[in-house]
C-alpha cells in the first residue's frame, strides 16, 4: 500500500501510559522512523529510557537506529515550551495522553482531557509541520450499540464507523453499575474536533482516528479480559465462550492484541491519505475476532489494516 511520504519524525503523547508504552517500544525496534519523541508528564523513568534506546539499537528495519527521547511536559499547559517545541518539528502525531482513562472518569477529568486533545490539535496545525494526526479515540463512543435497541439490528461486522455515534457503556462490573457516557462523550467530541480541522486544512494534514477496542497492559491475553476490568481474576471468570454473558462476550469481542495494536497505529501513521474524505476518517480497532459486530473494513480500506489474532483462538483446544 501507498505510505505518506517523508513522514520521519513521531511524538507520542501518554508516552508513560498502557498504550503509548507499547507503541513506543514497537517503534524503537520495528518502525522505520528517524526520530521518535515520547510525551511524559512526570519525570522519565530511566529504565523505561534504557530499554527504548536498547531496542532502537537492535533495529534493523530503519536505515539506522532511530533517535528516541522522552520529555516530561504538561499538555494541560498551552504555554509549556516543552512540548509545544517537540510538536513543532514532528511530521506526525499519536495522541494517546488523557487526564483519566477509566471509563467512569468524572467530568472534571473530561474536560481536562479535552483540553489536552484541543492543545495538541492546535499545535500540530498551526506551529509545525505535522501532516499526520492519529487520535486514540474509543469503543466506548459507540458503548449504546451494546444493548437493545440500538443493538438489535446491527449482525456481525455490521457496526461500522458510518453509524451514528452512541457513547457510553453501561455495564455491571461484579460490584456497581458503571455507566461510560462522559468518557465515551469526550471521544465523540474529539472525533468531531478532528474532523472540523481537517476540513479547514484541505488536504494540509490528515487526520486519523482510531476506536480502540480492549487493548490490556501487560502480557494481553484473551484469557484476562474480564467485565471487572480486574485481570488477576480473569482467570477465575473464564469457562467456555458459550457461557459468557451478553456483557462479557462484548468485551471480549473487542479485544486487540499487541501486534495487531502496533499494526494498526504504524499503519495510522504511514498510510497514504490523499485519498480520504475531507483528509479524515474513523476507523475501529480491534483485532480479527470472529463474530465480533465490530466493522474492520474501514481500517483495511484506509489503512491496509490485516489483522492477524482471533480472541477465540485462545479458547480452542
Amino acid at each position: 500500500m501507498k505510505e505518506a511520504s517523508d513522514i520521519s519524525n513521531v511524538v507520542i503523547t501518554g508516552a508513560r501510559g498502557t498504550l503509548g508504552r507499547k507503541l513506543m517500544s514497537y517503534l524503537a525496534k520495528e518502525g522505520t522512523f528517524r526520530r521518535l519523541v515520547g510525551l511524559v508528564h512526570r519525570k522519565p523513568d530511566a529504565a523505561y529510557l534504557d530499554r527504548l534506546l536498547h531496542l532502537a539499537s537492535e533495529n534493523r528495519v530503519a536505515d539506522q537506529p532511530p533517535e528516541v527521547r522522552l520529555q516530561q511536559c504538561d499538555l494541560r499547559d498551552w504555554n509549556d515550551q516543552r512540548w509545544r517545541g517537540a510538536i513543532e518539528q514532528a511530521d506526525a502525531v499519536a495522541h494517546f495522553a488523557w487526564q483519566n482513562v477509566w471509563p467512569d472518569a468524572p467530568w472534571s477529568d473530561v474536560f481536562a482531557s479535552f483540553d489536552i486533545l484541543l492543545h495538541t490539535v492546535l499545535a500540530a496545525v498551526q506551529e509545525g509541520q505535522v501532516r499526520r494526526f492519529a487520535f486514540a479515540s474509543s469503543n466506548h463512543a459507540m458503548g449504546g450499540y451494546k444493548d437493545s435497541p440500538l443493538a438489535d439490528n446491527i449482525g456481525p461486522g455490521e457496526l461500522s464507523t458510518d453509524l451514528p455515534p452512541a457513547p457510553g457503556i453501561v455495564w455491571y462490573n461484579g460490584r456497581e453499575t458503571i455507566n461510560s457516557v462522559r468518557y465515551g462523550t469526550a471521544k465523540v467530541m474529539g472525533e468531531r474536533l478532528c474532523r472540523a480541522v481537517a476540513s479547514e486544512l484541505e488536504g494540509q494534514a490528515t487526520f486519523v482516528c482510531v476506536r480502540i477496542g480492549w487493548c490490556q497492559h501487560g502480557e494481553n491475553i484473551p484469557q484476562r479480559l474480564s467485565i471487572s476490568f480486574d485481570q488477576d481474576r480473569a482467570l477465575e471468570e473464564e469457562g467456555d465462550p458459550s457461557t459468557w454473558s451478553p456483557d462479557l462476550r462484548w468485551f471480549k469481542e473487542m479485544w486487540l492484541s499487541d501486534r495487531d495494536f502496533a499494526q494498526l497505529f504504524e499503519r495510522a501513521l504511514l498510510a497514504d491519505g490523499s485519498a480520504w474524505p475531507n483528509g479524515f476518517i474513523i476507523v475501529n480497532g480491534m483485532s480479527n475476532n470472529a463474530g465480533m459486530k465490530w466493522s474492520l473494513e474501514e481500517a483495511k480500506k484506509w489503512l491496509g489494516y490485516e489483522p492477524q489474532d482471533d480472541v477465540y483462538a485462545a479458547y480452542r483446544s
